[in-house]
Formats: structure tokens, C-alpha cells, sequence
């Protein structure tokens, strides 16, 4: 069997992992979060969600609302922009906060402490996700050069 020094294939490693990672065009993070904070309060998947639309009170809120069919959430997101720039006139939710100050669930509505705890389990969670998508995309491409070594070796 041929072996491959570490310090060649480490490199090779990084550069899948990271390429992986650009996985083409993405879900707006503060659709995503409201997703996520939908599916806490419901007990629900997040997959159960569909963006529903937004609706921008500018220079004051944004408001993102979710829906899975019966119920529907809202969450309001501070105008953050000192001057917006080319970026926000094309992607207007840019110029807001990445995370809510309000969130509302029919008559529902948490701000405040009840929020900031919400908030932080979904951070915690978005977090988890995040690390168990990058386990998964190292194993493949350890897996990847594993193939390419072994294919190597059988030459």
C-alpha cells in the first residue's frame, strides 16, 4: 500500500471541506432563524415552514413571516443600516438585524427576557446543525481521499 504523507493530503482535505461549503445560493439567515423559532414554539420540524413573504417598514422594522399550512409566525428584525449601500437596495433584509427583538405566534408574543431565552436555544441548535453539517462534509472528504489513496495504491 502507498502512503501519503499527512502534509500532502491535509491540504487536499481543507480545500474539499471548504469547497463544500459553497453550497450555491442559500435561504436569507433571518428566514432561517424565523423557521427555527416557529418550529420551537410549535413542537414542529422546520421543514414544516415556508417563507411567506416580508414586509419592510423601512427605516424601522422588517417583519419575516413563516407559515406551515395552519399557523403562521412573524418575527420583527430593527433596521441596522447606517447608510445602505448597492447590497441592501438589491437584497432589502441585508439593512436589519440577524436576530429578532419580537416574535409573534397568533396572540403570542415574546420580547423581551422570554426572547432572548428563545433566541438562545435556537442559536444553540443552529449551532449544532451547523457543526454536524461540517462532521459530515470532513467525513466525506476523508472519504474522498481515502478513494483517491486507495485507488492510487491499486495502480
Amino acid at each position: 500500500m502507498i502512503r501519503i504523507p499527512l502534509r500532502l493530503t491535509a491540504p487536499a482535505l481543507l480545500a474539499t471541506v471548504l469547497l463544500s461549503a459553497c453550497s450555491g445560493p442559500q435561504e436569507d439567515p433571518r428566514v432561517s432563524f424565523c423557521r427555527g423559532m416557529a418550529a420551537d414554539l410549535t413542537g414542529t420540524e422546520p421543514a414544516a415552514w415556508r417563507h411567506r413573504g416580508d414586509r419592510i417598514v423601512e427605516p424601522e422594522y422588517a417583519e419575516v413571516t413563516v407559515e406551515d399550512g395552519k399557523r403562521s409566525v412573524s418575527c420583527f428584525y430593527a433596521y441596522d443600516a447606517v447608510e445602505p449601500g448597492a447590497m441592501e437596495h438589491a437584497t432589502p433584509l441585508l439593512a436589519f438585524a440577524t436576530l429578532p427583538y419580537e416574535v409573534r405566534l397568533g396572540e403570542q408574543v415574546l420580547k423581551g427576557p422570554a426572547l432572548t431565552e428563545a433566541v438562545k436555544r435556537q442559536q444553540l441548535r443552529w449551532n449544532r446543525a451547523m457543526l454536524d453539517k461540517a462532521r459530515q462534509g470532513v467525513e466525506q472528504a476523508a472519504d474522498k481521499v481515502r478513494q483517491v489513496v486507495n485507488d492510487a495504491a491499486d495502480r
